[in-house]
């Protein structure tokens, strides 16, 4: 039983013009014979060649070139080329072999009524009739090749579109086809296979091994092998657009060119013959067709078309505007004024012509105006984002709540004053507390009331309530003193003997004489005040300033630790009245190391020159001093006596 071939695909053998450049090489070798027939004839009649018998056996680097119609009776061996041009005509009754490094060409006509062995490389435009062809190499067939009897393709490959006749086509691998072909597997790809017995119209018997057929490029005596209608597709036009669609060019690139389409729609404006649908004078809509392929063996394949027809749209849009939106610019135009205007535009949704119209009206613009009366200290007053400071108009335009236009508002602000009065009164502390308007006054300072006035406003009455004080009194004072305990004296001498009078000082002094007399000592230095009170009433402050002219700071004093007395004017004494000045009384007594007091001075009494109380000249070293004072705590310490040489 004949099996049907798989679908499979493949990649081409080797490539011709790499063959045919083989070909040319052979031909062209400069060592090779070429035998060219030059008329009709028996092959083994030497008469009937160009240079001498052309041999059965054609080896490798020979060619025989045939222009004419040549019978031979012997079998043929082709190691080298040969060429059947296309006023050529062979005609073999034996067998004959195409070895690996043969090969054939044939563009005239070839006729072999025994097997050809083909194991080298073939190239066919004619007409090969051959009873039984074996097929181990390459094969590149653009014409007919036909086999009575067997084609057996055996590891060979054979291919360029050209059609195999035969009734009984077997393929199997080969691995002697390998050299020729690249690989083992029997190949066959873009040729018209076709049983010219239409009682057993299937061409393919035994398929073995390792084979490939292209059910693409194979055809079954004109028919795909596998048909292929390619993809379904969809095309969406514009009715003002293309005036024609060629459903051809909407193919998709896996479709067999061999089916044809038919409309399952009804436009009325398809060919089936060439596939174009006219677009002019159609509706709008959709149209549908379908592309059919038919296959070998009755099989087919179908794919379907959906031609869209789309409409010019027309739209109208009616706004309102307010008159300060004009001019504004709408799909590419700028509309200055109420009115209609037109636009063509690309569908979004369509991408087809859209005529868009756009109606305008222009809304009313509003006004208003208000009367606000307020006080005087409500200014500044805040209206609609304004802030106004005095009375008058103000115009502010808003958006209206009602149509969202300009709305021109108008505020006539009025402002009424505030009534103010002032008070200033004098009063002593004895007169608190009083009344006014209500309020009780405790003490000095200023007072506000505030009532209602007859234009609804604030009524602000001030009052200013300060001391009533009285003068201030006269005092004598004697001021400074010379010495610290000296007595000071100070008095009013404007005395009033009603009033209360009361000093103040430093140290907390405090008294209510008129007069007042005392020791001044340093911590009483200071200012001292006096006022006094009469009927309830204070007086004004007098001040007056008491101080020591002469004061010795016992605290900073540094008693001299040397002296050295040796009679060149410097640091030859020390006199402790230059220190402690006119008004301490002191006493320094001046002891050597053993205890014996060697100098005593007093106030008025010489100072120490390094001599002892007798007027002898103390010896050099160290004494120790003590220094009383009347007004203080005593010092003492060391004293040094350094003469040096």
């Amino acid at each position: 039983m004949k099996n049907l071939p798989n679908i499979l695909s493949f990649f081409n053998g080797l490539a011709p013009a790499m063959l045919t450049f083989l070909a040319m090489f052979f031909v062209s070798d400069a060592s090779a014979t070429v035998y060219t027939s030059i008329s009709d004839g028996q092959y083994d009649n030497c008469n009937i060649w160009d240079n001498g018998c052309a041999p059965n056996e054609i080896l490798m680097g020979d060619t025989v070139i045939i222009n004419h119609d040549v019978e031979a009776s012997s079998s043929m061996e082709i190691g080298g080329v040969l060429i059947i041009n296309s006023t050529g005509e062979l005609s073999l009754v034996n067998d004959v072999e195409l070895f690996q490094s043969g090969f054939l060409t044939v563009d005239g006509s070839l006729s072999i009524l025994a097997e050809l062995d083909m194991q080298g490389t073939m190239y066919n435009s004619g007409l090969s009739i051959i009873e039984s062809f074996l097929n181990q190499g390459y094969v590149c067939n653009s014409g007919t090749i036909k086999s009575s009897d067997l084609m057996y393709i055996q590891g060979g490959h054979v291919e360029c579109g050209g059609t195999l006749l035969t009734c009984e086509l077997d393929m199997n691998s080969y691995n002697g086809a390998t050299a020729v072909t690249g690989s083992p597997a029997a190949e066959l790809n873009d040729q018209n296979v076709c049983c010219e017995n239409s009682s057993d119209p299937n061409p393919f018997d035994n398929l073995n091994g390792s084979w490939l057929i292209d059910s693409v490029s194979v055809q079954i005596c004109g028919e795909p092998l596998i048909p292929s209608a390619g993809q379904d597709s969809s095309l969406a036009v514009c009715s003002n657009g293309v005036t024609q669609v060629d459903l051809y060019t909407l193919l998709s690139s896996d479709a067999s060119a061999l089916g044809g389409f038919a409309e399952t729609s009804a436009s009325g404006a398809f060919n089936p013959l060439t596939g174009i649908l006219t677009i002019n004078g159609l509706n709008s809509g959709t149209y549908t067709f379908i592309y059919t392929v038919n296959g070998y063996m009755g099989v087919n394949d179908v794919s379907n078309f959906t031609i869209t027809i789309n409409p010019t749209l027309n739209v109208t849009e009616n706004i309102e505007l307010c008159s300060n939106a004009f001019p504004f610019e709408w799909n590419g135009i700028t509309i200055t004024e109420a009115g209609t205007s037109s636009v063509n535009l690309i569908s979004a949704v369509t991408g087809c012509d859209s005529i868009v119209t756009l109606n305008t009206s222009v809304l009313p613009t509003s006004s208003s105006s208000e009367t606000v009366a307020i006080c005087e200290n409500d200014l500044p007053y805040e209206w609609n984002g304004l802030t106004i400071g005095q009375a008058g108009s103000e115009s502010v335009v808003l958006t209206s709540s009602v149509n969202g236009c300009d709305s021109i508002v108008t505020l006539n602000l009025l402002v009424n004053a505030i009534p103010t009065s002032s008070i200033d009164t004098l009063v002593c502390a004895s007169q608190f507390p009083f009344s006014w308007n209500g309020l009780s006054i405790n003490d000095f300072g200023a007072y506000e009331f505030v009532s209602t006035a007859a234009n609804g406003c604030d009524s602000i009455a001030n009052l200013s309530v300060s001391e009533n004080q009285l003068s201030a009194p006269l005092v004598y004072s004697i001021g400074s003193v010379a010495c610290p305990k000296d007595l000071v004296f100070f008095e009013v001498t404007d005395e009033n003997t009603n009033a209360v009078y009361e000093w103040f000082g430093p140290n907390s002094f405090s008294s209510s004489e008129v007069s007042n007399e005392f020791e001044l000592t340093s911590n009483m230095v200071g200012t001292y005040g006096v006022s006094y009170t009469l009927n309830g009433c204070s007086s004004v402050t007098t001040y007056i300033n008491l101080d020591i002219d002469n004061t010795f700071d016992y605290q900073s004093f540094e008693f001299p630790n040397f002296i050295t007395a040796n009679g060149d004017g410097i640091n030859d004494e020390i006199n402790i009245e230059d220190f402690v000045g006119p008004c301490a009384q002191f006493t320094l007594t001046i002891r050597d190391r053993w205890g014996s007091e060697v100098f005593r001075q007093e106030r008025g009494e010489g100072s120490f020159k390094g001599l002892s109380v007798d007027d002898r000249q103390l010896p050099d070293g160290v004494y120790f001093y003590k220094l009383v004072f009347d007004q203080d705590e005593d010092v003492s310490g060391f004293l040094h006596i350094i003469r040096g040489q």
